[in-house]
């Protein structure tokens, strides 16, 4: 069997107002908007969508909602720049909550951490390939 990650989708209370704050914050572009505005798809070799948490509801079982005040969910969306603190600045700018700043790692890499606005973690770092 074959197969791949197709994209990945974060449900959040306004899905055009989190593709417009990805798009302000890292520069993402919109690929499409449903008819409903309740689903919105950024462009990228993979996917980043957002459903609108009540359109979201109507299929699936309770989910823990994206919240500023909340923990982190136990996952992290990677947005990779070949200036990881000049996009963790505009991040910052844009409304993304610090979490850590630019740093280096022992192999290589420049890593910072923020939330977004419904306070999904969001990894800024620099490209890397594994060995």
């Amino acid at each position: 069997m074959n197969t791949g990650l197709g994209g990945v989708i974060v449900y959040v209370p306004d899905a055009v107002e989190a593709a417009a704050f990805y798009e302000r914050a890292f520069g993402f572009e919109r690929r499409f908007v449903s008819g409903g505005k309740e689903y919105c798809e950024l462009k990228g070799s993979v996917p980043l969508g957002f459903v609108q948490e009540d359109f979201a509801q109507k299929g699936l079982p309770e989910i823990a909602k994206n919240r500023p005040g909340n923990r982190p969910a136990g996952f992290e969306i990677i947005v990779t720049s070949e200036d990881v603190d000049a996009a963790f600045t505009r991040a910052v700018k844009a409304g993304a909550a610090p979490v850590s700043e630019p740093h280096d790692k022992p192999w290589g890499q420049r890593v910072s951490y923020v939330r977004d606005l419904n306070g999904v973690l969001v990894e800024i770092c620099s490209p890397w390939t594994s060995p």
